[in-house]
C-alpha cells in the first residue's frame, strides 16, 4: 500500500528551500517583532469591554452538504468527528490493540447500517488522523510512520478507500496536526518539531500539496492546539508554554501570522476547546486539575472575556457537546471515581440548566456523537470488560438508553477511537 520514498528532512532536505521559494515567504512578516506582537485584552466577570457586535455581522459557514441541522462545526465536521458516508450521523471506529486492525462502522443509532476493516496496522508505529482532504463532508485519514517518518492521505468513500496517496516523508521529530489555514474547508497540515521548535504549513487540495511554507521557529516548550479564535475560517494557533504557563495566539491569513500575548495561567490548567456562544470562535474551558475551579475565555479575536463557572472536584472529566442542538457547546461531566454523570447546558458562560443524569460504573468510558442526526449530541459509553456497550440519546437534559445488539458487541481487544 505504501510507496518507498526516501526520507524527507524538513530542516535539511531541499523541500524546505524550495517551498520558501515556492510560496514567497515573507520571513519578515513571520519574525517576532513589535511591528506585529501585542497583548490582548482579559476582561473579567462579564465587564462590557467592546461595543455590540451586530448579528448580520457574524460570519456564516457555507453550507456543509450534511443532513445534521446542528451549525456547530465543533461537533459537525467530518474532519474532526468521524461521518465516513456523510450522512450527519456520527460513525464509529475501532481498533484492535491485539492485532492493529481497524474497523469502521456506519453508524444509525445503534444500528450498524454498513461496516469493514481497513486492514492491520503496526499501532506502535503508525499513527493516524481524522481530516477532510477533499471537502466532501466524509471523514479521511492522514496516516503517519511515527518510525519512518512516511504520511499517506487516505480518502474515504463510507466504508471503502477511495483513493490515497503517499506523500513526501517528514522526519519522525515532527508531528502533525490537521487545520484549514486558508478557509477552503479542505484539511491542511500543520507540522511541529518539538525536539528542534520548527514549524511549517502544508495547504492541501485533496491529496496534492499545493504550497509548503516553513514558518518560525518557537521555543521547545510550546504546544501548539489548532483554533479558530476570530470565526473567519481559517484556522489560528494557540500556543501554551509548558514550563511557564505562558499563552500566545497566532491569528493566521494563509501562512503568515499576526502574533498577540494572552493571559498566563499556571499548569495546573488544563485546557477544552469548544464554542459556548455559537459564534463560530473558539472558546476555551479551563479546568483546575488541583482545585476543581473551572472558568471560561469567550474569544473575539484578541479580545478575551473570562467568566467563572461552578468548581467541580478533580475526578471529573468534562467533554463538549450540544444536546438541545442550538449550536452552543454543552459541557458533559462524568465522575470517574463515582461513575455520577452531569450536563450543563450552556448560554455563553452561563449555565442554562443542569442534568443530573443516570450514574453507571466508573470503569464506563464515554465518547460523544450525534448518531440519530437530529443535531444533539448522544453518549456512546463502552464497558470493556463486559462489551455491555449502549448509546444514551439525548434531548437536552434527557436521557434515552438504547443497548447495542448482542451480535455486535465487540470484544474487549477492541477500543474505540
Amino acid at each position: 500500500m505504501f510507496e518507498n520514498k526516501s526520507a524527507l528532512s524538513l530542516d535539511t532536505s531541499s523541500w524546505a528551500k524550495e517551498s520558501l521559494e515556492k510560496t514567497e515567504v515573507l520571513t519578515t512578516s513571520l519574525n517576532t517583532s513589535t511591528t506585529n506582537r501585542s497583548s490582548a485584552v482579559t476582561v473579567k466577570d462579564n465587564e462590557s469591554f467592546f461595543p455590540e457586535i451586530p448579528t448580520d455581522s457574524l460570519p456564516t459557514l457555507p453550507s456543509i452538504g450534511s443532513s445534521n441541522p446542528n451549525p456547530n462545526p465543533y461537533l459537525t465536521s467530518a474532519a474532526i468527528v468521524p461521518d465516513f458516508n456523510g450522512d450527519g450521523k456520527t460513525d464509529k471506529m475501532w481498533v484492535n490493540v491485539q492485532t492493529g486492525e481497524i474497523l469502521v462502522r456506519l453508524m444509525n443509532g445503534t444500528q450498524i447500517i454498513e461496516q469493514a476493516s481497513l486492514g492491520q496496522y503496526y499501532l506502535n508505529t503508525w499513527s493516524y488522523k481524522t481530516a477532510d482532504f477533499n471537502s466532501d463532508n466524509k471523514t479521511d485519514f492522514l496516516l503517519r510512520n511515527e518510525q519512518t517518518g512516511e504520511n499517506v492521505v487516505v480518502l474515504m468513500d463510507g466504508i471503502k478507500v477511495a483513493t490515497y496517496l503517499t506523500l513526501d516523508r517528514v522526519d519522525p521529530g515532527w508531528t502533525a496536526n490537521i487545520s484549514d489555514f486558508n478557509g477552503d474547508r479542505k484539511t491542511d497540515i500543520f507540522w511541529h518539531n518539538g525536539q528542534t521548535g520548527q514549524n511549517a504549513i502544508w495547504q492541501m487540495d485533496s491529496t496534492t500539496v499545493t504550497s509548503a511554507t516553513v514558518l518560525e521557529t518557537t521555543d521547545v516548550a510550546l504546544t501548539a492546539t489548532i483554533v479558530d479564535f476570530d470565526g473567519n475560517g481559517n484556522s489560528d494557533i494557540f500556543w501554551r508554554n509548558n514550563t511557564t504557563g505562558e499563552n500566545t495566539a497566532w491569528f493566521m491569513d494563509s501562512s503568515e501570522a499576526t502574533k498577540y500575548d494572552l493571559q498566563s495561567q499556571d499548569l495546573s490548567w488544563t485546557t477544552t476547546l469548544g464554542d459556548f456562544n455559537g459564534d463560530y470562535k473558539t472558546d476555551i474551558l479551563w479546568r483546575n486539575t488541583a482545585s476543581g475551579e473551572n472558568k471560561i475565555w469567550t474569544m473575539n479575536g484578541v479580545f478575551v472575556t473570562e467568566d467563572t463557572i461552578n468548581t467541580l472536584s478533580s475526578d471529573w472529566n468534562a467533554k463538549i457537546g450540544d444536546f438541545n442542538s442550538d449550536g452552543k457547546t454543552d459541557i458533559f461531566w462524568h465522575n470517574v471515581t463515582s461513575g455520577e454523570n452531569t450536563a450543563w447546558l450552556m448560554d455563553g458562560t452561563n449555565v442554562s440548566s443542569e442534568a443530573f443524569l443516570p450514574s453507571n460504573s466508573a470503569g464506563l468510558t464515554a465518547s460523544l456523537g450525534d448518531f440519530t442526526g437530529d443535531g444533539k449530541t448522544d453518549v456512546y459509553w463502552r464497558d470493556q470488560e463486559t462489551s455491555a456497550d449502549k448509546i444514551w440519546n439525548m434531548d437536552g437534559t434527557l436521557a434515552t438508553e438504547n443497548l447495542i445488539s448482542d451480535a455486535d458487541k465487540l470484544t474487549p481487544e477492541w477500543y474505540t477511537a
